[in-house]
């Protein structure tokens, strides 16, 4: 019996899913003028919230890739991932 509980295309738009999301996520967390006085000030004043909030811009994209790919095999292809969509 080679029958999957998920189809093949289903999983693999969810890997895309996953990876464009991510990738987005990522982009958009990255700051675009590097380290700032301001940030290098936060970490100096109070090590333990600059370390969570470092922590969330690091894991928080990853938990949004994880829900796109979810949300793919819950609902299936997005019209837009389709050939020809």
């Amino acid at each position: 019996m080679s029958e999957k509980v998920i189809p093949a295309d289903v999983v693999l738009a969810a890997k895309r899913g996953f990876v464009r999301t991510t990738a987005q996520t990522y982009a958009a967390t990255i700051p675009t003028g590097g380290v700032s006085a301001a940030l290098l000030a936060q970490a100096a004043a109070d090590p333990a919230a600059f370390a969570l909030a470092a922590t969330a811009a690091l894991v928080s994209p990853l938990l949004a890739g994880l829900a796109s790919y979810l949300s793919i095999i819950g609902s299936g292809v997005p019209t837009e991932y389709q050939a020809g969509g």
